[in-house]
């Protein structure tokens, strides 16, 4: 049942419904259950193991394509991208074997100690040994590339060989933009753009063919810029939380522009703000208490082929995310 059927027939607020549906698609699709769900479907998906936020994404993401996840530092990027490397390696089906990850870092040293976590609290919670965070490690292929020639180099040439003999469900790239916005120093600003345009294109289409090819979904990772003369602060309609998720957005843009933009295949954005509790009431004539604020975080479809623009609020626990 859709989320709005699931409102209408019950009569509840908006407010209300959005718990109660939460509550009922974690009791209904748990991690596991979900992961086989989506297996079962003629077009294979990679679950995030949260059934409403893969109704926002129109089933998970899809098998293949290129998928970009852009948002502001600290946002939970790499948190999205470690819970889609574990539910990648579940079983497809009763015959079939282990998914396998490629995860290429260019920001720093592969967070192996929080896929660890992660995958042990999965582990536990699917009462599933095989996939413990050892288990889990065996089947992730890390790179950790320093500057942007040995990315495009490993991309270009070492990525396919990886692809053409292992069974790789996911390859994720944290992140895109990393070298690529400040590795072209001494150019005069028109090449600089000439030259990074031609690249992105080239490696996306490299991408796309090769997530077809190889029968796997590609997650890119993007950073944002400010965005200047943008209206932010914005009033506060009904309970504040369209008006608070649309001010998160106002400010910030995806990088690299509008030449990667058309490459990717779907682009998911994360949203995080300092803020109140939805369900906290508070007397607008006064300073909020530090004992009221929290980090809020939402998760937005911006665009994709499989379903339409939307946005959830979530949380970041020790499973990753899951929406309220």
């Amino acid at each position: 049942m859709p989320y709005t059927e699931f409102e209408r027939t019950t009569g509840l607020d908006t407010q209300t419904a959005q718990r109660a549906w939460s509550v009922l698609s974690q009791l209904v699709y748990a991690w596991e259950p979900n992961c086989i769900l989506a297996s079962t479907h003629n077009e294979q998906w990679i679950t995030t193991g949260c059934y409403q936020i893969d109704a926002l994404l129109g089933n998970g993401i899809r098998v293949p394509s290129v998928v970009e996840i852009v948002g502001e530092s600290a946002s939970g990027k790499t948190q999205l991208c470690l819970q889609l490397a574990i539910s990648a390696q579940l079983l497809r089906g009763p015959q079939e074997p282990y998914g396998h990850v490629v995860y290429v870092c260019t920001e720093g040293a592969f967070p192996a100690q929080r896929l660890a976590a992660m995958a042990d609290a999965r582990a536990s919670q699917m009462n599933n040994p095989a996939m413990s965070s050892t288990q889990v490690m065996r089947r992730i292929q890390v790179a950790e590339l320093d500057d942007m020639e040995t990315m495009f180099h490993a991309l270009s040439y070492k990525l396919p060989a990886l692809l053409s003999t292992q069974q790789v469900r996911l390859v994720v790239i944290d992140s895109i933009a990393a070298h690529l916005r400040f590795d072209m120093e001494g150019t005069e600003p028109h090449d600089f753009y000439k030259q990074r345009s031609s690249r992105l294109m080239q490696l996306g289409a490299r991408l796309k063919q090769w997530a077809h090819e190889y029968k796997c979904a590609i997650v890119c990772v993007n950073q944002v810029k400010d965005v200047f003369g943008v209206q932010t602060s914005l009033p506060v309609d009904g309970d504040g939380a369209e008006s608070e998720f649309k001010m998160v957005r106002g400010s910030k843009a995806p990088a690299l522009g509008a030449v990667w933009a058309s490459v990717v295949n779907a682009r998911v954005m994360l949203h995080q703000r300092r803020g109140m509790a939805p369900n906290v009431t508070h007397d607008a004539e006064h300073e909020v208490p530090s004992h009221l604020l929290r980090t809020r975080r939402w998760i937005e479809n911006v665009f994709s082929p499989w379903a339409p623009p939307a946005q959830c609020e979530v949380t970041l626990g020790d499973h990753g995310f899951t929406a309220l």
